[in-house]
């Protein structure tokens, strides 16, 4: 079997075009994850992966065959390695007829940090505008990218494509300090962060768009520093966005509802609470993200975050969501005072006497440990389950302890024995 799969791939470079199709359509099938001989297409330095990149850009009846084939094999590291190559990249353009393979293809690689970085500084051709959509005018590739997820929803831009992968693209950069610097800095095109045009979509239908957006609004958290912005009801506004798919049919009580968001009063009674577990947790972990600081919990305590909490936690079934949710209401309900002068007195009795520095400092002390307890909760007691994770090492950074948030799911396509291609989302079904 492996000398006549070996004798199909060497008619990828055949100059007849159905030969090429021919081949490339009976080699689908072993590049599936599941195959025993994925293999192959490392033999001879990786000769067959160079030839897909080539048949990416043949016709789309090969072009499409090849994308899908470098979707499959694009989970190995050998051979994302393989494809990080400027032309290939610059080639990857989401506006194309496979706009949403190519999307597909992108959420794979970017997972690999020196892909992801050589994104969000590529640049692109300003691209003609279609009949009914006026893109942004930016040559930043990262721009052009954004705005065609916004518009380019319910197929109103490419009547090919709707790009819901790119959310994953835009999770696997935030891993970057330089990607959440680009999703929480103001656009020159509309003077608002672009975390702002992706927000909107974290109740859309389509769980992978959804699901890549509370990603990356999950790891711009890790941005402390941005928080008070993140919460402005002048700026980004967040607050409303992440509490709306935690809610239901719920009735506040009129003291409850003082100083809530208004997008979450008066709810109808058929409001529904974000249905898949995975993204309530990571919802609910934004939360706990955003109570790294006291200026940050009260504002959570001001906008009445506690009662969404509660009655979410009521109907609760996932107990790691649970857990979680645990944790926000621990940060709410503490007694900030009296536990900041009952460790200030503990050190003061240690020390024999404190002045105003080492008030400051204790202060500053008790700020340390409160997030270096947040970490450990963030390290030792929750892994995304999108993603393949692994055991971190405790040396790590709090911030790379929980990189693997935006690690999302790897897609791939199988090819069954009619042909016919179907997408496989990593959320637990097959």
């Amino acid at each position: 079997m492996e000398g006549q799969i070996n004798e199909l791939v060497s008619f990828l470079r055949d100059p007849n075009p159905e030969v090429r199709r021919g081949a490339l359509s009976h080699l689908l099938g072993y590049t599936a994850k599941t195959s025993q001989y994925q293999y192959i297409f490392k033999l001879n330095n990786k000769q067959p992966i160079r030839d897909l990149k080539l048949l990416c850009m043949d016709n789309p009846l090969i072009a499409h065959d090849a994308f899908s084939a470098l979707i499959n094999l694009s989970e190995d590291t050998e051979i994302c390695k393989e494809l990080d190559d400027n032309k290939f990249l610059k080639y990857l353009n989401p506006k194309v007829i496979l706009a949403d393979l190519v999307c597909m293809l992108l959420s794979n690689i970017t997972k690999d940090e020196k892909i992801a970085d050589k994104l969000l500084n590529a640049t692109m051709p300003e691209t003609a505008n279609t009949t009914n959509t006026t893109l942004v005018s930016s040559t930043r590739a990262m721009d052009q990218l954004v705005d065609v997820f916004v518009k380019g929803v319910n197929k109103e831009y490419n009547k090919h494509a709707e790009y819901h992968f790119l959310s994953s693209v835009f999770a696997n950069v935030t891993i970057l300090q330089q990607g959440r610097d680009f999703f929480l800095t103001d656009a020159p095109q509309y003077n608002l962060p672009p975390l702002t045009s992706l927000i909107i979509f974290i109740e859309h239908s389509n769980v992978i768009r959804r699901g890549g957006v509370v990603s990356c609004i999950k790891n711009c958290c890790f941005n402390v520093s941005q928080h008070l912005d993140l919460l402005s009801e002048s700026k980004i506004n967040l607050l409303p966005y992440i509490l709306l798919p935690l809610c239901g049919p719920d009735e506040f009580d009129p003291d409850d509802m003082e100083g809530m968001p208004e997008d979450i009063q008066f709810l109808p009674p058929d409001k529904k609470r974000e249905t898949d577990p995975h993204l309530r947790q990571t919802l609910l972990e934004t939360i706990l993200l955003l109570t790294s600081t006291r200026q940050t919990r009260d504002i959570l305590r001001a906008k009445k975050v506690y009662p969404v909490i509660r009655q979410m936690h009521l109907v609760e079934k996932d107990e790691n969501v649970g857990h979680v949710a645990e944790n926000i209401v621990n940060m709410l309900m503490r007694d900030e005072a009296e536990e900041e002068k009952s460790e200030l007195s503990s050190q003061k009795e240690i020390g024999g006497g404190v002045d105003d520095k080492d008030v400051n400092k204790g202060k500053e002390d008790i700020r340390v440990y409160r997030r270096k307890k947040l970490e450990q909760h963030f390290y030792f007691s929750h892994q995304n389950p999108f993603s393949d994770v692994q055991q971190a090492s405790s040396a790590k950074t709090w911030e790379t302890c929980f990189r693997p948030v935006a690690k999302l799911h790897r897609f791939w396509i199988r090819s069954p024995k009619k042909q016919s291609l179907s997408l496989k989302t990593g959320l637990g079904s097959e």
